[in-house]
């Protein structure tokens, strides 16, 4: 299977998940938190950058709630993605006309038709970067902007989950038999498909962002916590709490997760 077929179907199989994480917006889990927190930063480059009635096209728009809130918010929205089950669900819920299945590195619109892209987890998905930034620049008007989010390489936390993880697997057969003799049920096994991601370092990002005539206008890193410990401390409050130092350059770089927006040179 290719890996753009396990990540179509992994997110057929999340729609109803996916479309719950924007229902609190203070939610105690951090898989939720960093989705409203990314949501947030990104809906604020937008408007930082673009004025209402701009043109802009969500890439991998899944339920098609960010295109919604920007619709709300006075621009003229598109979303595309790669999951059918994701259009689906947005076409219902939101704008039957204005969503439609595509592939990133093939995006089904002309050249210089939007002012502004928000590509929000999706290119560390790919085999590799450039089909799709050259297709976010294509599709760009002159000077128009593009937000793009990727996960960071220098994540401590994420190396600290690894750790946490390799070992939660190393004792699970013990606790297996511990769980059994005592009169536990086995845990039923993960059925969703495993994908994997790519992580990126900034300034080897910058650099290949600036090789396909990308920009670089802002930079945000947002998003710290353990996916490990969820089940011990939640993890949303100390998130939500560590937003605030997004743009702080000596300690942002602890976050998960990193946006960029920039702009297309033409």
């Amino acid at each position: 299977m290719s890996s753009k077929q396990q990540v179509n179907d992994l997110f057929t199989q999340t729609v109803d998940d996916w479309a719950r994480y924007y229902d609190d917006p203070a939610p105690p889990n951090l898989t939720a938190q960093n989705f409203v927190s990314r949501r947030r930063f990104a809906i604020q480059m937008i408007e930082d950058r673009l004025a209402k009635g701009s043109k802009i096209l969500d890439v991998g728009c899944g339920t098609g709630h960010l295109a919604a809130e920007l619709a709300r918010r006075g621009y003229d929205t598109w979303g595309t993605d790669l999951s059918a089950g994701m259009v689906d669900y947005a076409r219902a819920n939101y704008n039957q006309d204005r969503y439609q299945v595509g592939d990133i590195e093939k995006i089904p619109f002309p050249d210089n038709t939007f002012d502004g892209i928000v590509c929000l987890g999706v290119v560390e998905y790919l085999a590799s970067d450039g089909p799709a930034l050259t297709e976010i620049h294509r599709v760009l008007k002159p000077g128009g902007c593009a937000v793009i989010t990727t996960p960071s390489s220098i994540c401590p936390f994420f190396y600290l989950d690894r750790v946490l993880v390799r070992t939660r697997f190393a004792i699970r057969p013990a606790t297996s038999v511990v769980r059994s003799l005592f009169g536990g049920k086995p845990r039923p096994a993960q059925t969703l498909p495993k994908v994997e991601h790519r992580r990126y370092r900034r300034g080897s990002w910058e650099k290949l962002l600036r090789s396909h005539q990308l920009e670089l206008e802002d930079w945000v890193c947002h998003a710290w916590g353990c996916y490990a410990v969820e089940r011990f401390f939640p993890q949303g409050g100390f998130c939500r709490a560590s937003d605030q130092f997004a743009r702080n350059r000596a300690v942002n770089w602890l976050a998960s997760d990193q946006l960029v927006r920039v702009r297309a040179v033409k």
